[in-house]
């Protein structure tokens, strides 16, 4: 069915089969990352408030998860390895200046980077954005390495492929239960 989409192709195996064991701190306190994904499949795009594309991305998410987010897809993004003393009320705020508040403001907790770390990890480093696939069951399907990971793709975009009709098609079969 995405045999031909952009993002489809862009998504690589992921070096975790599992998301590894952290806890995420909302406005509603502290709960286990495995406890977001409730038997749906996710997106989780993997961000942090330093990264330039990863901030491009958001907005294009939230318009996502307006339109495909039901009970079988989400888009849930976490903060990972952020560089200021950031509060899920300031990521609130952000969200709302991106137009992205339907996302509840969720981060690593103590300010970790486990996260980011485990998941986009490539070539001796670790490279955001970073959107992590993640089957109903929790394991890990795979990952897109956004335009900080992959800078062949540096030139060629300058915006968000989440928002093009590639983004639009991949989100509309995942949220039709592809992986269910």
């Amino acid at each position: 069915m995405l045999a031909n989409n952009k993002l489809a192709q862009a998504f690589t195996a992921s070096p975790a089969a599992q998301l590894p064991d952290v806890k995420v701190i909302g406005l509603d306190g502290t709960k286990d990352l495995s406890s977001l994904i409730a038997g749906r499949t996710v997106l989780m795009p993997v961000w942090a408030e330093w990264c330039a594309p990863c901030i491009r991305e958001i907005p294009d998410f939230a318009l996502l998860q307006r339109q495909f987010g039901n009970d079988k897809f989400a888009i849930i993004p976490v903060l990972s390895s952020p560089r200021k003393q950031v509060t899920p009320e300031g990521l609130a705020e952000i969200f709302k200046i991106l137009q992205a508040s339907i996302f509840q403001p969720l981060m690593e907790d103590h300010f970790g980077d486990k996260l980011a770390r485990t998941m986009a990890r490539q070539k001796g480093g670790f490279y955001l954005p970073c959107n992590v696939l993640i089957a109903p069951d929790g394991h890990v399907i795979g990952r897109e390495i956004g335009l900080e990971g992959n800078p062949e793709a540096e030139a060629e975009r300058r915006t968000s492929l989440w928002g093009s009709a590639a983004g639009q098609e991949f989100a509309a079969v995942i949220a039709g239960g592809f992986f269910n």
